[in-house]
């Protein structure tokens, strides 16, 4: 199950909920996943805590992977609205969109894809993905 908390900004919770699930499903992970949207200050302070970087950033991902009492949890994914909406207007593409590609690209991570390291194979399939979608 997706779960996703979008605070005070105005998303499609529901649309990119069944994004996200289609590709959980098509990743073959079976549990709940959370996805936060949140502000540059908490973006910032998530990345210093746990990256030791002084700066905000536009997607975060927090992989947990433990069985829970009546579940099993794959783990945790921040969005940055303000850095997704800037980057939007960059793309020229909508929110909704930019969501949609910090959405998918936490999946990937907490699916264990790394873009830092692989041959190009995430964003490969986070590009292919996303062409299949009508957004």
């Amino acid at each position: 199950m997706i779960t996703i908390k979008k605070g005070k900004y105005n998303v499609d919770s529901q649309k990119l909920s069944i994004i996200a699930e289609n590709l959980a499903d098509k990743l073959n992970l079976s549990g709940d996943i959370t996805i936060k949207i949140g502000d540059k200050d908490e973006s910032e302070e998530l990345n210093s805590k746990f990256r030791k970087k002084d700066y905000p950033t536009d997607v975060l991902s927090f992989p947990f992977n433990e069985e829970m009492e009546d579940s099993y949890y794959i783990g945790d994914i921040f969005i940055c609205y303000p850095i997704a909406e800037a980057q939007s207007v960059e793309n020229s593409i909508s929110i909704f969109r930019e969501l949609t590609t910090l959405t998918v690209h936490g999946i990937l991570h907490l699916a264990g894809y790394d873009h830092e390291t692989d041959s190009g194979e995430m964003l490969n399939f986070q590009n292919e993905f996303l062409s299949g979608l009508d957004i």
